[in-house]
């Protein structure tokens, strides 16, 4: 059986108009308060990446009580996701599991070859992910160390992900068991369009700067044949 599409009875009680726990501003019984979550979602889809509360408050007209709370909810789902150094906003994972996702395009063969050679220099799991698509879709995962579902693994990568988006050359982090190093590719004009990650447990990253200079290098290299 799949993950249940609210985190908790709670939070799907409080989106969806049963009796508000005492203090709850957003109030429950009120049909508009699955209106405003909607175009709260709808605001961060427009906005892009790193668009704050306030923002959101501003362009809905809500009061920011009423926005922080729906955003607080939202997060705790997975709908939305907040951004490394709190600097704002995303849509989550959950956003993408609400429509089928179509397959996403192989990359071209020059990709792949260069997939291959940075592959073969580390020591892990290396994996190709589109950030122009409007959720980042993994679209070439690594064959011999495929994406596991282990507690904090997706959540890393996701993050890795998020802060290569956002602006970000190069990123290297670790959470829990986990590790990830990464570098995003850009185009012509320097805007993101894929990042190139790799996610292992953190006792098999003994050279994480000599990692991330490797997927650098292939990152640059890639720019031309994915852009």
């Amino acid at each position: 059986m799949g993950r249940p599409v609210f985190a908790s009875p709670d939070a799907a009680a409080r989106l969806l108009g049963a009796p508000a726990a005492p203090g709850d501003d957003v109030g429950g019984r009120q049909p508009r308060a699955v209106r405003h979550a909607l175009q709260v979602l709808a605001c961060v889809a427009a906005a892009g990446a790193g668009v704050t509360a306030q923002e959101i408050s501003a362009a809905l007209g809500l009061s920011r009580a009423t926005t922080y709370r729906l955003v607080q909810i939202l997060v705790e789902d997975e709908y939305l996701v907040r951004l490394p150094d709190l600097r704002g906003f995303a849509l989550g994972h959950r956003v993408a599991a609400l429509a089928p996702r179509p397959t996403p395009p192989r990359p071209p063969r020059a990709a792949r070859d260069v997939l291959a050679r940075v592959r073969a220099e580390t020591r892990g799991g290396v994996h190709l992910v589109r950030l122009d698509a409007p959720v980042p879709v993994v679209v070439d995962e690594d064959p011999d160390f495929p994406l596991v579902a282990g507690p904090g693994a997706r959540e890393l990568l996701d993050a890795a992900c998020d802060c290569l988006a956002s602006g970000a050359g190069s990123v290297l982090r670790s959470a829990g068991a986990w590790s990830a190093a990464g570098a995003v590719t850009t185009d012509d004009d320097g805007r993101a369009v894929a990042a190139l990650v790799v996610l292992v447990p953190s006792d098999r990253l003994p050279d994480p700067e000599g990692t991330a200079a490797r997927l650098g290098a292939a990152a640059r290299r890639l720019g031309p044949l994915l852009a």
